[in-house]
């Protein structure tokens, strides 16, 4: 995170630890092994309210931050989460060209829209996509 107020937060929120910085800037190998990798990626260029600019906004090309974690440490798992516009932006073009990403890492990948409306009281559909090492 490079917000220093999302840090603190985090750091309230996660005993004290905070995050390495900013991921682009971050060697793969220091990253340490793990079996799931769960992540959310800068929703703006997909959302309804923002301009949608898509994997081209340079936060939406954050995505492929997770697609060179995934292919150095080969996680058996990644739960990623991000705004229900992901599933139409550019027609559904942005969407397919994440799970083919992912497909191309070795990921079986699915998505799915699931509200928290049960879980919480109010709407927030959003789009979850599961991938599992083939």
């Amino acid at each position: 995170e490079v917000d220093p107020f999302a840090r603190g937060s985090y750091a309230a929120n996660h005993c004290g630890e905070r995050p390495a910085g900013d991921i682009t800037q971050i060697d793969a190998s220091s990253v340490p092994a793990h079996d799931v990798l769960a992540a959310g990626f800068p929703c703006q260029p997909f959302s309804f309210s923002g301009k949608r600019g898509g994997l081209g906004d340079p936060r939406g090309a954050l995505f492929l931050e997770i697609v060179r974690l995934a292919r150095a440490h080969q996680p058996k798992a990644l739960l990623l989460e991000n705004v229900r516009g992901l599933e139409s932006h550019d027609g559904g073009r942005t969407l397919a060209i994440i799970l083919r990403e992912l497909e191309g890492c070795g990921y079986c990948a699915r998505h799915a829209v699931i509200d928290a409306v049960g879980l919480l009281p109010q709407q927030r559909a959003r789009v979850f996509i599961v991938a599992l090492r083939a």
